[in-house]
């Protein structure tokens, strides 16, 4: 009896040495679809869990806006984001390692889609995206920007005439053009924005910068981040390739 007190106990010591001695991460990410769900999954989620894995580190996950999680790793608040476009933030913050090649398709009319030369093709026109996406920045033109909560709303939206153009991935435009009352007057234009993604680090902390690019790269090479890209649907063509 003696004997398995003992064992519970040293076995309850030895947990209790593991978790302090992980390192405790601050995490600060957009909630993104099939990328950073609520529930702590996603392609960007599980590649932090893969590089920073339990016991050893320890991921504490705040789902806050996109501007204010690169803010909050801008200030020290905040040891680490995902999904950071170049330009975004300052060179010193992002990693050189990019995660996935975003590429973002446009829901136009036919006879804008007849004359398209880039987007500056939009110019003047009322163009909307989903919160949190910051697709303004890719213009070079003036455009009358917002975004809003709902893809199908904003489809909807521009079926009735109110908008010009709606920004966001193909195959979730393709999943709600019937449910949206689109027809044959609209068209999608694939690719029309083109950017890596990379993930951003806290100066303070490049010890973690330094580990996630020395694990990132071996992942890459073992076919792990190809596997996770997968399991959420992403084409493995605009993920990382082993070099």
């Amino acid at each position: 009896m003696l004997f398995y007190r003992f064992v519970t106990i040293l076995t309850l010591l030895l947990c209790m040495a593991s978790q302090a001695h992980a390192k405790d991460i601050t995490v600060v990410v957009d909630t993104w679809e099939s990328y950073s769900n609520t529930d702590d999954t996603g392609y960007y989620l599980d590649i932090l869990q893969a590089v920073f894995p339990t016991p050893d580190y320890t991921l504490s996950i705040s789902h806050v806006p996109y501007k204010r999680a690169l803010l909050m790793v801008i200030q020290g608040k905040a040891d680490l984001t995902v999904g950071v476009a170049p330009g975004d933030m300052p060179g010193k913050f992002i990693v050189d390692q990019y995660l996935e090649v975003e590429k973002v398709a446009v829901v136009v009319k036919r006879e804008t889609a007849a004359r398209w030369q880039g987007l500056q093709s939009l110019k003047n026109k009322v163009v909307v995206a989903k919160i949190g996406y910051e697709f303004s920045g890719n213009f070079t033109v003036p455009i009358y920007y917002s975004e809003k909560s709902s893809l199908l709303s904003m489809l909807k939206m521009l079926a009735a005439g109110r908008v010009d153009a709606v920004l966001d991935y193909a195959e979730d435009i393709k999943k709600e053009w019937a449910r949206a009352g689109l027809n044959d007057n609209f068209t999608i234009l694939e690719s029309v924005i083109s950017n890596k993604v990379y993930p951003a680090f806290n100066t303070e902390r490049q010890d973690l910068r330094i580990h996630f690019e020395k694990t990132f790269q071996m992942l890459v090479k073992a076919g792990t981040i190809r596997s996770i890209g997968i399991k959420y649907g992403l084409d493995p063509e605009n993920l990382p390739q082993p070099e």
